[in-house]
């Protein structure tokens, strides 16, 4: 991870107002020893506890993400590998993406504490999901109970959320499998919902295409951009709360890996890869 006064922009950093929010946050509240730097309630203090590892967690994951297309792509490139097994390890890794991305998204159910009075963190809800946190926001007496720019995010984010749910439970709770298919130089996708044979996907239509059979890149990049783009939504509505409360110290935060380059040229359609 980097930091500092300004961003240095180039292929191999993925820079974020989210991450530099959140992890601003760290700076001002804890220790480079990762303890409290002021003394709180017990009650505040283990809220403090779970935001810190969503953030730990959350920033884990975005190296995963960057990882796990790396690896996907190496393993479609990768000739001494045969082409049975080839399938088997893309659709492993398709779905291990596709969990990732879902994860993520549960990691943002903590980090919006971070912009929260006492008041508020005190009655936000217990069970850690986004879906329940959106219920909770539309109830009308809950509209003091979360802030407005809070609630718009929340009612924002959550078609994209239904999105990677449907997928995710069609792989993790039904057992369903990714069908992959070659067409020229194009790798395809599909969930079957039917039967193998059937012309019928679970995949959501997030391409807009007359096709059931997706393209793979395509598919992952639309995704991938939809979840950074709400993350990023996430970072200015955190700053904008924070801000608007006093005074706060930030810092611009980065991170990269080995990977991030090629992620980053996936992600802005520069790569040279898989179909």
């Amino acid at each position: 991870m980097t930091y500092g006064e300004k961003w240095y922009v180039g292929e191999e950093i993925f820079s974020s107002i989210l991450l530099s929010a959140v992890n601003s946050w760290i700076a001002n509240h804890y220790t480079p020893q990762g303890q409290l730097n002021v003394d709180l309630d017990l009650w505040k203090s283990r809220e403090y506890g779970k935001i810190k590892a969503s953030i730990y967690g959350f920033t884990s994951d975005l190296h995963n993400l960057a990882i796990n297309y790396c690896l996907l792509n190496e393993t479609i490139e990768n000739l001494e590998v045969n082409k049975h097994k080839t399938r088997l390890y893309v659709g492993l890794l398709l779905e291990n993406y596709f969990t990732n991305i879902r994860s993520l998204y549960d990691f943002l159910f903590h980090l919006i504490k971070i912009c929260l009075t006492d008041t508020q963190l005190k009655s936000f809800p217990g069970k850690d999901s986004l879906n329940n946190l959106i219920s909770f926001s539309k109830k009308a007496n809950n509209e003091d109970k979360l802030p407005l720019r809070v609630r718009q995010f929340l009612f924002d984010i959550q078609p994209y959320l239904e999105e990677i749910r449907t997928i995710r439970d069609a792989i993790i709770h039904k057992g369903k499998e990714i069908v992959i298919t070659k067409k020229g130089d194009e790798i395809l996708i599909r969930i079957p919902k039917s039967g193998l044979y059937s012309n019928d996907t679970i995949f959501p239509n997030i391409l807009n295409c007359k096709e059931t059979d997706y393209n793979m890149k395509d598919y992952l990049r639309e995704m991938t951009i939809s979840l950074f783009k709400n993350s990023e939504d996430l970072g200015l509505v955190i700053l904008s709360e924070l801000f608007e409360k006093g005074k706060f110290n930030w810092n611009i935060h980065s991170i990269t890996n080995y990977c991030m380059e090629d992620f980053t040229k996936f992600m802005l359609k520069q790569e040279k890869t898989f179909g």
